[in-house]
């Protein structure tokens, strides 16, 4: 009985170590994912767009408004000037844009991780409630096989029992009849 509970208790940490490492893998993996579009070729390719379109426009942009507005006089030059700051208000823009794309980003993916923790614990109740089940169930099963046994055990004894008065039950013929095959008679008082 004792061999069978310790089998049982291996097999529910098995079970529960197996269940622990596919709920990790299963979170590696939607880690990965998370990863991969982070990484991915679109987004890092718009990422690194905005940045260096802001990066080598933006400074460009300015020179040119400067030196137009060096060149022209008056009015051409506060146009200039204009375009200049504005070019330069787009550049911060396109700056604080790719910034706030990139903690998106960040925060969805951080959000992806939490969700895959989260089923990775379900996962683990899941598999905890199932070894309770089955040593619920090898309980049960082990109070059946008890009285089972308890009931061949009363059941043998019986039919030994029955055997031992069917074998012995022409010896006791045989004491009651004498010499002569016939029946002893009392003994009178």
């Amino acid at each position: 009985m004792n061999a069978r509970l310790f089998i049982l208790g291996i097999g529910i940490a098995v079970g529960y170590v197996v269940g622990a490492r596919a709920g990790r893998e299963r979170y590696d993996q939607m880690k990965g994912k998370a990863t991969a579009v982070w990484e991915s070729p679109r987004v890092t390719k718009a990422r690194t767009s905005v940045e260096d379109y802001a990066r080598t426009q933006g400074p460009i942009l300015l020179d040119k408004a400067e030196a137009v507005a060096k060149a022209t006089p008056g009015f051409v030059a506060d146009k200039a000037k204009d375009v200049a700051e504005n070019t330069r208000e787009f550049a911060e823009t396109a700056r604080t844009t790719a910034k706030e794309l990139a903690g998106t980003a960040k925060e969805s993916a951080k959000e992806l991780a939490d969700r895959a923790s989260s089923t990775a614990r379900g996962a683990v109740g899941r598999v905890a409630e199932t070894a309770e089940d089955v040593r619920e169930n090898a309980n049960k099963e082990l109070a059946e096989l008890r009285e089972r046994g308890e009931n061949a055990i009363d059941r043998a004894f019986t039919t030994a029992g029955k055997a031992r008065d069917e074998a012995l039950a022409p010896l006791d013929d045989e004491d009651d009849e004498d010499e002569d095959g016939e029946p002893d008679k009392p003994a009178s008082l």
